[in-house]
């Protein structure tokens, strides 16, 4: 045992410390958590839809929980804007150095009155009347009509400050008479004027400011000594000089503001809060000590929003809530624990104990070695702390000598303490459960577990432990264990606490547990499943309930459920928390907070009406409206919403619905402002939107909009009847069409037999002509000549091929065509017959293209003979010799079938000579094959040609006839 008294500092420059670094409420500045324009403001108001608006250097701006909009002037001289007002419409006004007044309608900065001739340069205060506006200057009073724009003089002086209440102004005035400066305080109502107070002074009263409330007007002054104050009794309009605090004997007052039953000075030096009773301050609070406050608001949520000359804007989301920065300390706190009343103890990573109470650090005690301080244990009734050190370590402290007692090890790398009774306590480390009797003087150890110890707690007579491997009950007499199981799991069980006959569990993968009549089962406390809960304390019957989300209150008796988060405030996760007399310390490794056990700790948060702010239509912004009537293309639709309030895009969440398309209210991810509607069909949407913040009960909606999108073209009524129409069209058009075709198939096929006919007819013709009387007379002479003569095979020859020649003609006549070959065979057969006619004076050729597929070319049968007839007959039987006959049969360069007859007799000229008169026309097989050519090329489509050429020899003389028969194959 030693001591280490030299080690203890209780100096003066803690409490030095402690009061440089004093609590100030929570708070976030407006310019880290948003892109705040300015840093030097003058004034905050909030309106009716909860917009903040702001006058500052820069200008007039407006807030409305995400971003900001400045609003200016065309004509305005000067950016900084002062002394926001509200008329009784809810209109905001506010004015400049140059004399200029402004109100703000329909969301434009108007001009209303330049009165710079008035105030010549100097920031004038004014006053919302009725039908006037009100302007005090250093030449007087003037009232301006709010329609006419007339001004009119109503007090003649030099107008330094004023204050207005209700229907009274009360106007601080400097009169000169001689020597005397005479500041004298006015009270005018309506046409009436009363002196309240006159100061006597050789000097002028430097920066005179009246501030009107309820039943008091204060009027402060600077004086060589410093400030004064008066006050004024509005019940009887007496005055009288009151005490000024010492605490604001030297500040520079900007403002004065009443809130509840409080003052508070906004000054150089921060906030001053004070208690006026029986006319005197009595001093209360101080915050915001380094920040020059110029205006305060409260907020529909009652967040506090403090204006700056030089830092921008502060908000305070609980003034309950307190915090105190340990930078000074140079070190983090990584142990706590509450002692008796409002005292608490912080250690810290270098061995350092801060003591504290009622939130000031009293006094620091330094261990040896600057040892990272791991947990604490109190004994009250020796009044002494335990302290174990993170390495093989511990030592207590005695609380009323200070004096320091290394214990060795006994106490190290603690993780749970507790008191069994007066001479027995529990510890455990992270390899082993303890048991000490006489733990502080020749203790007796008990090992009761090998195994990393989480929490411990004692209630009726039992010890329970938490352990790695499961939670366990000891008898604390004989310290029997059981493990307590939860629906046949082990446990890990990080926090425990009592309250009443109820144990309190706080698991990692079961949620909060109950202990009650040796029964374990869930804790009835809506709480989310996926929350982890850090750790628990009883406060009698108060669980209070550390989590990442932030601390929980649950009452136990009344069943209800609060939670401070950081829209308290309290923007950190909560793990430790000690539970003091008066209050709640959360510490963290460089700074801890102050949660007061008042019932106005926790705040009732409420929802601004949200309202759609824009609409977008095919990407194109539009004027918000209710009901929008759109064209069938005109369906991308988006929205953008909004509802007010100190960081709404933190904690205001958004449902949607579109009731034709959504059965449930659609979620909206936080910090989410808008909806689009990519492609909607045609039909009736009704948009509906409600917003809710996050800690309130009840949401709030928002007007609906409807969107009628019209069906296409295609879709309406009169295009289904126009699509039937001319489908029945099409129909009635087919069907005749079809008829059409059927008749013209009709007529095609009487055509065809007419041709058929036709052709039959014809080839009847070619029959006829084939089988005149002279050739069958000239045959059948020819045979007798062969029989008288006694040629009896020659006659027997001659009679079978003329005989197959009458068969061919008749069987081809029944043919429209017959093969290459087949008609070719009848010409040869033909030929050797007239050979014989002509007495053998008769040469002739067939010469057929050995490249011609004769047995598969078709050609109108027995077409070629009666060109070969002709040749014959016309053209070699008036000559006596020679008589030549060529047929040859080719293909031409175009694919066609070529035939040419030609002969070397006397020529078409001299042939028509010989005719006998009554033979003057054309032989009626030629004529029949001219119509059959007729017939196939217009009818039949097949185009056959004859061209016919009389040849010549040297001498011009004939010397016969070509026929050249052209026909496709």
């Amino acid at each position: 045992m030693y001591n280490f008294k030299t080690h203890i500092f209780i100096i003066a420059l803690f409490l030095m410390a402690a009061f440089v670094y004093a609590q100030n409420p929570v708070y976030e500045n407006m310019s880290d958590v948003s892109t705040l324009p300015d840093v030097e403001f003058y004034d905050i108001l909030e309106d009716d839809e909860h917009y903040i608006w702001f006058a500052a250097d820069k200008g007039l701006f407006r807030y409305n929980g995400k971003s900001y909009q400045r609003y200016s002037h065309p004509n305005q001289k000067s950016n900084s804007l002062f002394q926001l007002k509200f008329d009784t419409e809810n209109k905001l006004w506010c004015n400049n150095i140059y004399g200029q007044l402004f109100y703000v309608e329909n969301d434009q900065l108007e001009l209303f009155y330049d009165a710079s001739d008035l105030v010549k340069g100097q920031l004038a205060a004014y006053t919302i009347l009725e039908q006037h506006i009100r302007l005090f200057t250093t030449s007087g009073i003037y009232d301006i009509h709010k329609n006419t724009k007339k001004v009119t003089k109503i007090f003649d002086g030099w107008c330094i400050s004023n204050a207005n209440s209700k229907d009274s102004d009360y106007v601080f005035v400097l009169n000169k008479e001689g020597q005397f400066k005479k500041h004298r305080v006015y009270k005018i109502t309506g046409a009436k004027t009363t002196k309240l107070l006159e100061i006597k002074s050789l000097k002028l009263i430097q920066s005179p400011k009246l501030f009107a409330f309820k039943d008091e007007v204060f009027l402060t002054h600077k004086s060589d000594a410093g400030n004064i104050m008066y006050v004024i009794n509005k019940a009887d309009d007496t005055a009288e000089k009151i005490k000024t605090h010492n605490a604001l004997k030297s500040e520079t007052i900007y403002n004065l503001l009443n809130f509840g039953s409080d003052y508070w000075f906004l000054t150089t030096a921060g906030v001053f809060v004070f208690e006026f009773k029986e006319g005197h301050f009595n001093y209360k609070d101080r915050f915001f000590k380094s920040e020059s406050i110029t205006d305060v608001a409260i907020d529909f949520n009652q967040n506090y929003w403090f204006a700056t000359l030089d830092n921008g804007v502060l908000v305070s989301p609980n003034l309950n809530i307190r915090q105190t920065n340990l930078d000074y300390i140079d070190a983090k706190v990584t142990a706590a624990i509450g002692l008796n009343q409002n005292n608490f103890v912080l250690g810290t990573n270098n061995g350092k104990l801060l003591f504290y109470n009622k939130n000031q650090l009293i006094k620091s005690i330094q261990l040896p070695g600057k040892k990272i301080i791991g947990k604490f244990f109190y004994d009250a009734m020796h009044e002494q702390l335990v302290v174990s050190i993170n390495a093989s370590e511990s030592v207590i402290v005695n609380l009323n000598t200070d004096e320091i007692t290394d214990v060795n090890n006994r106490f190290s790398v603690a993780k749970a303490f507790s008191k069994i009774d007066d001479n027995t306590m529990f510890y455990g480390n992270y390899r082993q459960g303890i048991v000490y009797k006489q733990p502080f003087n020749n203790p007796e150890k008990k090992v009761l577990k090998e195994s990393r110890v989480k929490a411990s707690e004692v209630l009726d007579n039992h010890l329970f432990v938490s352990y790695i491997d499961g939670f366990y009950k000891y008898n604390t007499n004989t310290f029997v264990s059981e493990e307590l199981k939860f629906e046949s799991n082990s446990l890990l069980v990080n926090a425990i606490t009592k309250s009443n006959d109820i144990l309190w569990l706080a698991t990692q993968h079961n949620g909060l547990l109950k202990y009650e009549n040796n029964r374990l089962s869930k804790a009835e406390i809506d709480l989310s499943n996926h929350l982890q809960i850090n750790n628990i304390h009883c406060d009698g019957d108060v669980l209070w309930i550390s989590t990442d989300a932030g601390l929980f209150q649950y009452q136990v008796t009344r069943k209800t459920l609060k939670l401070l988060s950081a829209q308290d405030g309290l923007n950190t996760a909560v793990n430790d928390f000690l539970i003091l007399q008066d209050q709640i310390i959360v510490p963290l490794p460089k700074v801890f907070y102050t949660l007061p056990k008042t019932p106005d700790l926790f705040k009732t948060f409420k929802t601004s009406k949200v309202r759609v702010e824009a609409v977008s239509i095919n990407d194109r912004d539009t004027l918000v409206a209710s009901n929008y009537k759109l064209p069938h293309d005109y369906n991308k639709i988006g929205l953008t919403f909004n509802a007010n309030g100190f960081q709404s895009n933190q904690h205001v969440n958004y449902q949607y619905r579109v009731k034709q398309i959504d059965s449930s209210w659609q979620t909206i991810p936080l910090n989410t402002h808008f909806v689009n509607f990519n492609s909607l069909s045609s039909g009736t949407y009704t948009f509906e939107l409600k917003a809710k913040n996050i800690s309130a009960k009840t949401p709030v909606f928002a007007a609906p909009i409807t969107f009628e999108i019209a069906k296409p073209f295609w879709e309406t009524y009169w295009f289904y009847g126009l699509v039937l129409l001319t489908v029945f069209g099409l129909i009635w058009l087919y069907f005749r069409w079809r008829l059409q075709q059927k008749e013209a198939q009709r007529i095609a096929e009487i055509d065809k037999i007419l041709i058929d006919k036709k052709i039959t007819n014809l080839r009847l013709e070619n029959l006829r002509s084939q089988m005149n009387p002279h050739f069958i007379f000239n045959a059948l002479n020819s045979i007798q000549d062969y029989i008288v003569s006694n040629e009896k095979e020659l006659a027997s020859s001659y009679l079978v091929k003329f005989s197959r020649l009458i068969r061919m003609y008749l069987d081809y006549s029944q043919q429209n065509e017959i093969t290459l070959q087949e008609e070719l065979n009848a010409l040869k057969l033909y030929l050797e017959l007239e050979k014989v006619r002509f007495e053998d004076e008769l040469e002739y050729q067939i010469h057929i293209d050995h490249q011609l597929k004769t047995k598969q070319i078709k050609v109108p049968s027995l077409f070629i003979q009666p060109y070969v007839e002709n040749a014959l007959k016309h053209g070699l039987l008036h000559k006596t010799k020679d008589r030549q006959l060529k047929v040859e049969a080719k293909i031409t360069e175009n694919n066609n079938l070529q035939i040419t007859v030609e002969d070397n007799g006397i020529g078409r000229a001299q042939s028509e000579k010989l005719k006998r008169p009554n033979q003057q026309h054309k032989p009626f097989a030629t004529k029949a094959n001219e119509e059959r050519v007729h017939l196939y090329k217009n009818k039949l489509k097949r185009n056959i040609t004859i061209a016919i050429e009389d040849l010549y020899n040297e001498n011009q003389t004939a010397s016969g006839t070509k026929v050249v028969i052209t026909m496709p194959i």
